[in-house]
C-alpha cells in the first residue's frame, strides 16, 4: 500500500508559518511581534517593551578593545573603529584593479614580507599621489 500525499490546505499552520516565517526573516523583526498560528488562524501584536528598549537604542554602538582603558581611551577606539573603513578601502585598493597587485603565494618568511612590504608601498604611494591631485 502507498501513502498518499495531501496538499496542505491554503491555511495549513506549515503554510502561514513559512509565509510569516519568510516576511518575518526578510525584515529581522521577530524579535519584536508575538506570534500565534493555527490552522485557519493567524494573529499577532507588537511587543511594545522591546521595541520601545531597542528604540532608545537607536544610534548606540558598542566598541570593545582588547587594549586596556589607560592605554587607548573611549574617543581613541571610536576613531580607530572609524578608521577600519579606511583601512579595508585600502586592502581592496592594493589586490583590486587600481594597483593590479595580485595575490603571490609565498612560503619563505622573508619574501612574505617582501610582498607586504612592496604592496604598502605601492598604496603609500598612490594615497600621497590622490592627496596631491585633491590639493
Amino acid at each position: 500500500m502507498h501513502a498518499v500525499r495531501r496538499k496542505p490546505a491554503k491555511h495549513d499552520a506549515g503554510v502561514i508559518g513559512l509565509a510569516v516565517g519568510a516576511v518575518i526573516d526578510k525584515h529581522k523583526m521577530k524579535k519584536h511581534f508575538a506570534l500565534d498560528i493555527a490552522d485557519g488562524h493567524f494573529t499577532f501584536h507588537r511587543r511594545q517593551e522591546e521595541i520601545a528598549a531597542e528604540t532608545r537604542l537607536d544610534g548606540i554602538y558598542v566598541i570593545r578593545a582588547s587594549l586596556p582603558a589607560d592605554k587607548i581611551g573611549s574617543e581613541a577606539a571610536v576613531a580607530a573603529y572609524k578608521n577600519l573603513a579606511l583601512v579595508e578601502r585600502a586592502f581592496r585598493t592594493l589586490k583590486g584593479v587600481d594597483l593590479q597587485v595580485r595575490p603571490v603565494h609565498h612560503w619563505l618568511g622573508h619574501r612574505v614580507k617582501a610582498h607586504v612590504f612592496l604592496c604598502m608601498l605601492a598604496y603609500y604611494v598612490e594615497h600621497h599621489m590622490r592627496s596631491a591631485l585633491v590639493r
